[in-house]
């Protein structure tokens, strides 16, 4: 449900009421400029003893709307304590054993989406657990791009870690972005962590500014760069399915690109553009999709790259009217989150960090899907 006043005490109150004749977890997910004193609200669930986690996003999603200021607060039922994992700073990543957990549910996700090595944390975390898990989750922090702590749990508040959580809840998923290729293929030949450095062995920024000047028709500068960059991402090769999304959030001084996560080396890449009638049917497309397969949803969870707001604008709306709009066929509330990057296992199992994406799940509840 959403808060519409995201007080301690309200979410408390509300807690105490969910669980008044069943024991529920809870997902908190957050507005970032709800005001909530989070340390205090961490203290106070753990002393009742509730199962929780969450995060800080740009805005949460409830129906056909955004809010920065307001909460959800979302029933589920965990399948195991969240567990807190760090070095999404350094690349020191060391996933903690994984005990208990069972793929009939599913696993969520929360990490910090500013940090430098998430999809190191990803692909680790793909090693422990394999493809027969299904996966879903989001980038936390703040829209202005401020580095702050963003996710918590019971263990506390941070910044450059994640939380992992086994759900009981199956889910079914997909994810589409409607980006099409206009140009490559490309080698990455020189990257490290989220910065790449060269292209077809010349600095990255050579190659990208003329392409970029040659189909806007403008003389790129450190000034109009991310005007025109937010519409250009990268996308990193995949043999089935769309490719997945890189965004060039920064110059370097050294005519380096750095990305909101890592490009592997020597990854093949095409420079990737997309209409907004495009961008809108992959909206469209995708909760089709789920919705299709999905068979006794409980709700609708959306993470949406916080991104494609800044290129849909005003249109925006139209996105989520249209998710909406699909997801009322079948009477399922509508929930998610203005993601900074979006997890998902919806391609054949592979676990993949996204940027620019729409991932949809549909969150079963378990006596439903185990036919209890």
């Amino acid at each position: 449900m959403l808060l519409e006043n995201p007080s301690l005490e309200n979410i408390i109150l509300n807690i105490d009421k969910f669980n008044e004749d069943s024991v529920y977890d809870f997902l908190i997910l957050c507005g970032e400029n709800c005001g909530l004193d989070y340390e205090k609200l961490i203290q106070v669930l753990s002393d009742k003893a509730v199962r929780f986690c969450g995060g800080i996003f740009p805005s949460v999603i409830e129906g056909n709307t955004s809010h920065s200021d307001k909460v959800l607060l979302l029933q589920v039922q965990f399948d195991s304590d969240p567990i807190l994992i760090q070095g999404l700073d350094n690349g020191d990543i060391k996933i903690p054993p994984l005990q208990g957990l069972k793929p009939e549910g599913s696993l969520f996700i929360l990490v910090d989406g500013l940090s430098d090595w998430i999809s190191k944390f990803v692909f680790s975390l793909y090693k422990e657990i394999g493809s027969e898990y299904q996966v879903f989750g989001s980038g936390t922090g703040s829209g202005t791009f401020e580095r702050i702590n963003c996710v918590f749990s019971h263990q506390g508040f941070f910044k450059d870690s994640a939380v992992v959580v086994s759900l009981k809840n199956p889910i079914t998923q997909s994810t589409r972005h409607g980006w099409k290729t206009i140009a490559g293929p490309y080698l990455a030949t020189k990257t490290t962590a989220n910065v790449l450095e060269q292209i077809n062995w010349e600095p990255a920024y050579k190659i990208y500014k003329e392409i970029i000047e040659k189909e806007e028709e403008v003389v790129l500068t450190e000034d109009n760069y991310y005007e025109y960059a937010k519409h250009y991402p990268f996308g990193v090769h995949r043999s089935s399915g769309e490719n997945l999304i890189r965004d060039p959030v920064a110059l370097e001084n050294n005519e380096s690109i750095r990305f909101g996560a890592e490009i592997p080396s020597n990854s093949v890449l095409y420079l990737m553009k997309s209409e907004i009638e495009d961008m809108l049917s992959a909206g469209q497309n995708v909760c089709k999709d789920v919705i299709n397969r999905c068979k006794k949803g409980e709700f609708l969870f959306i993470a949406d790259c916080i991104s494609r707001t800044w290129i849909l604008n005003d249109q925006f709306a139209d996105e989520l009217e249209n998710i909406a709009s699909e997801a009322a066929v079948k009477n399922l509330p509508v929930y998610g989150v203005l993601s900074m990057g979006e997890i998902s296992s919806a391609n054949g199992g592979l676990l993949d960090y996204h940027h620019k994406t729409i991932v949809i799940s549909i969150l079963d509840k378990p006596e439903e899907k185990d036919g209890k």
